[in-house]
């Protein structure tokens, strides 16, 4: 009897163990995916929402520098100073106007570090600043000649914007302490029969939204930055790293000195991307300039140890093991218990067939089950009642 119980054990198992492998298998597989998908979509947002802040502020310089271009101060001004019968009061009059239209601007739009017009020639002839919230006309005017933003916008045609590297702002020629990260846009300004007047350059200030960046940059498993097109380091957690590039501080700091194989990868992608690098999901996003498509400002870099995003994962796998394991256990307690129930009957039958193989036929054989089992035990007393019969006849 052990041997049938063992059957109907091990058959019973595998049939417990096959679907419940399976779902669990299944379950693991699905929950890892789902669980993992959601956590780099998680950090895909992220990213995007820093993004598209910077996004916001950068879509109005354009159409700022365009009207400013066209406004009625930039074409007194220009007017004044290309005809030679006016005195210099009036041309300092039509400048005043300029300067004061830029100051109630720059109140108005207070993501304008500086506010600019400069001659053909490098040289300033209105500008206003705002500093520490406040924003004033400056008097010390500077030749900015030569510099390469400058040279970039006397080249343009009517209507074209320059957008400059995101690097610190210089007073004659030297970094301002605290650092002023800005991003320059300018256009130049055309007179009549297509005579260059000189260049409308708009300071944008990046310092609000690189401490935004630099607040959310660092947890325990997790590291934001954000890297100018060649690599060199705009936002950083360890701010020894920061403004690495010859325009700037010149200290050579950047992506591909501390990740040598996929640093040069990164800043040569043209769109979003996820990769790896034995370590961590580096999740690299693009940041635009407003103005060019083709041109980036650099790219937000976040990496994300590789442990964290698959931790929940982890847990549900080892969730599923254990009521797996569990499941197990109590289908093979619940087994075993049927297939006693099961075999029981059948053992009391054999017994009373070996019983009355050896002469023991007034030992009442009937098993009280619901099954066939209770009707074979009816027949076998029958047969033990017949046989008593003729055993007594016999003996008469």
């Amino acid at each position: 009897m052990s041997s049938i119980r063992y059957k109907i054990l091990s058959l019973c198992l595998v049939l417990a163990i096959v679907p419940t492998v399976a779902v669990s298998t299944y379950g693991v597989y699905s929950t890892i995916n789902v669980l993992q998908h959601n956590s780099l979509k998680e950090q895909d947002t992220k990213i995007s929402l820093l993004n598209k802040q910077l996004d916001r502020v950068l879509s109005v310089v354009k159409s700022d520098l365009l009207y400013f271009r066209y406004s009625t101060s930039m074409q007194d001004l220009i007017t004044k100073f290309t005809d030679p019968k006016l005195s210099f009061e009036q041309r300092m009059a039509a400048r005043g106007r300029l300067a004061k239209d830029f100051l109630a601007f720059s109140e108005q739009r207070p993501m304008y570090h500086q506010l600019r017009f400069l001659s053909k020639y490098g040289q300033e002839v209105v500008r206003v600043d705002r500093v520490d919230g406040r924003s004033e006309v400056v008097t010390q005017l500077e030749d900015r000649k030569g510099r390469y933003y400058v040279n970039n916008t006397l080249i343009l045609k009517s209507g074209e914007i320059m957008v400059s590297h995101l690097d610190l702002y210089r007073e004659n020629g030297e970094i301002k302490e605290p650092v002023r990260p800005v991003i320059r846009y300018g256009t130049p300004v055309y007179g009549r029969y297509g005579k260059l007047h000189g260049i409308l350059l708009f300071n944008v200030s990046a310092s609000n939204f690189l401490e935004i960046l630099q607040q959310s940059s660092y947890t325990k498993d997790e590291r934001l930055v954000m890297v100018d097109p060649d690599g060199y380091y705009l936002s950083h957690p360890d701010k020894t790293k920061l403004w690495g590039s010859l325009r700037d501080k010149n200290t050579g700091e950047r992506l591909q000195k501390d990740l040598p194989k996929l640093g040069k990868k990164i800043t040569g992608l043209k769109g979003s991307s996820t990769l790896f690098d034995g370590k961590n999901i580096i999740t690299v996003k693009p940041v635009g300039n407003g103005i060019d498509d083709n041109r980036n400002l650099g790219y937000l870099v976040n990496f994300i140890a590789r442990d964290a995003i698959f931790e929940p994962a982890t847990k549900a796998r080892k969730f599923y093991i254990v009521v797996t394991l569990l499941t197990l256990l109590l289908a093979t307690i619940i087994i075993l218990i049927l297939a006693r129930k099961i075999t029981r009957p059948i053992t009391d039958l054999t017994v009373a067939a070996e019983n009355m193989s050896k002469g023991n036929i007034q030992t009442s054989v009937i098993v009280e089950t619901n099954d066939e089992i209770h009707e074979l035990s009816k027949s076998l007393d029958r047969l033990r009642k017949s046989v008593k019969i003729l055993m007594t006849k016999y003996r008469s």
